[in-house]
């Protein structure tokens, strides 16, 4: 009887290895490490005093039309859109700051209001006069051009007619771009050179009041630092992404670069 159970219990597969349910490994779990969101009040901590500051740059302002045909859509935004951006700042109640309002904040001598946004353009385009200004004076808001002022009257740049009439409107400020739109990465000499002539001549114009700077091509670099904090500015700007201005930092502020869609899509 019991030869017959263990065959009968043989059959069914009991104590054949090859009838079990086959062992699943147990799954390894791949555990993603956490990354520490850094928060305005560490960065405030370490820089500070800090302000969320929306600083936006644009270039060129021209029909898309044009500025495909020229080869410049990476940097341009057309007219409609630069509208639409300064509609949206006046319905959303943004304070739009003008740049010696910024300047004050950095140099320690007043706080900032929230919903801060500055306007700035590289380059001093001449559609910046023709297409850009006039939308500015509608809407009232002040704005910055950083100005290469050896490309000043030459063509497709702004010119000192144009300049002027622009300074004597009370909106438009005009700061350092170096004299010939030239990169902080050179040699100290070179940029002394640049940016103390830049400074020069805007200083004879009754410009840069408050001594400000943008670095052409975004990147700054240790001896274009030193060179503007010896010559007076107050603070410079790079392209590098972000809106928390901080004194510490003051020679490579963050903007916001924008492009043909809405702000919201900028975080504003």
């Amino acid at each position: 009887m019991k030869n017959i159970l263990l065959s009968f219990f043989w059959f069914l597969g009991v104590g054949r290895t090859e009838f079990l349910p086959p062992v699943m490994p147990t799954p390894t779990i791949a555990l993603t490490p956490t990354v520490h969101q850094v928060t305005f009040a560490e960065i405030n901590q370490k820089y500070g005093p800090c302000a969320t500051v929306n600083v936006l740059m644009y270039h060129h302002i021209q029909e898309e039309k044009l500025a495909k045909k020229l080869g410049r859509t990476g940097l341009n935004v057309s007219p409609e859109w630069f509208e639409k951006h300064l509609q949206y700042l006046k319905d959303k109640q943004y304070n739009v700051l003008r740049m010696d309002e910024l300047a004050d904040f950095i140099n320690g001598k007043r706080a900032l209001p929230k919903k801060a946004v500055v306007i700035t353009l590289d380059d001093a385009y001449e559609d910046n006069y023709l297409s850009a200004y006039p939308i500015l004076k509608k809407y009232n808001f002040p704005a910055t051009l950083f100005t290469p002022t050896g490309l000043v009257d030459v063509m497709d740049y702004l010119t000192w007619s144009e300049i002027n009439d622009m300074k004597n409107s009370g909106l438009i400020y005009f700061g350092n771009h170096t004299w010939s739109h030239h990169s902080a990465l050179d040699k100290k000499e070179v940029l002394e050179k640049e940016i103390g002539l830049a400074d020069t001549q805007l200083a004879e114009k009754g410009l840069n009041g408050a001594k400000v700077f943008a670095y052409p091509y975004g990147k700054p670099s240790n001896d274009a630092e030193a060179i503007l904090a010896k010559s007076g500015y107050s603070m410079a700007f790079t392209t590098k992404q972000g809106n928390i201005l901080c004194v510490k930092q003051r020679y490579t502020l963050p903007r916001i670069r924008v492009g043909n869609a809405p702000l919201s899509k900028y975080g504003l």
